[in-house]
């Protein structure tokens, strides 16, 4: 019996995993702050890798109108692009395609890059992919180590690292941030200094968590990124593995202070290669920041 119960078990979580990760869950932020006047929705989507929920993501795209965001801030990762090969033909591209153009009808949309767009953009392309996705982009605001205002007292930043930070780490440590990655980063952020408030609120969208802690040096309120996939597996506070092959991270999804600074890693929307998702949904995440005192 217990034979036969181990036996059964690996394949009813796969049967689980596969039901998982075609449920959407929108999930719910707030920040309240001193340095907005007013409040502000934005939603976050950050590791799409192409999934579609419903036809044309018809599911994601009917609880997105039901928010009513003012924008839609996009953290990387929407293709999938398959490491280690040349070309582009295997790389996944159309389910992304199709969502920027039906949410561009009706959104301002603001993109940083992931790994798997540089991944996509470095290959040879004989099947016109990286060409249909270049074309979806010109519905967006790309944001490569720039920054712009949105509003008088809210800003926003994308902060790019190359294809070299996403190497494979197993027990290794990561890449340090190279001195001109840092300088890259620091003048994005003052780009927009020139008659600046004192007081506005600054986002950096940054697609890998595991350079969150280099952020703290520099003058952002909130730092958005996704990369992990909620860590696999729902355990509390760890991630049993997230890409890069790094196991038993600390802190692999949710909002979190970090001295005068949030932080947020995204479940994300969709996964690749390793397609396991438990006790670990798809996330929609809505923000709102809010004046201080205003519920």
């Amino acid at each position: 019996m217990t034979f036969l119960f181990l036996l059964i078990l690996p394949i009813l979580l796969l049967i689980y995993s596969h039901w998982e990760r075609n449920q959407l869950r929108v999930e719910r932020y707030r920040i309240s702050t001193d340095k907005v006047n007013k409040a502000y929705r934005f939603l976050f989507l950050t590791d799409l890798h192409d999934k579609s929920f419903g036809k044309d993501n018809a599911l994601l795209l009917k609880k997105i109108e039901e928010l009513k965001p003012r924008w839609i801030f996009i953290g990387g990762d929407f293709p999938i692009s398959y490491s280690g090969e040349k070309t582009a033909e295997r790389d996944e591209v159309e389910n992304s395609c199709r969502l920027l153009y039906a949410l561009a009808e009706k959104y301002p949309l603001y993109y940083a890059f992931g790994n798997h767009e540089e991944k996509l953009f470095s290959k040879e392309d004989f099947q016109g992919k990286q060409q249909a996705f270049r074309k979806a982009l010109e519905k967006v605001e790309l944001l490569e180590n720039r920054s712009l205002r949105l509003e008088q007292d809210l800003e926003l930043s994308g902060l790019s690292l190359d294809l070299s930070y996403y190497r494979p780490l197993l027990w290794k440590k990561k890449k340090p941030l190279g001195e001109k990655d840092k300088k890259n980063w620091e003048k994005a952020i003052e780009a927009t200094g020139e008659n600046r408030p004192k007081n506005i609120f600054r986002i950096a969208l940054m697609h890998s968590p595991f350079y969150q802690a280099e952020m703290e040096a520099l003058p952002v309120d909130l730092v958005l990124s996704g990369h992990f996939h909620g860590g696999a597996i729902g355990f509390p506070g760890f991630a049993l593995m997230t890409p890069q092959y790094k196991f038993f991270v600390r802190n692999p999804r949710g909002l979190r202070k970090v001295g005068g600074q949030w932080h947020f890693t995204g479940r994300g929307l969709g996964t690749h290669s390793i397609n396991v998702r438990l006790a670990n949904f798809p996330e929609l995440a809505c923000f709102d920041i809010l004046p201080m005192g205003e519920a």
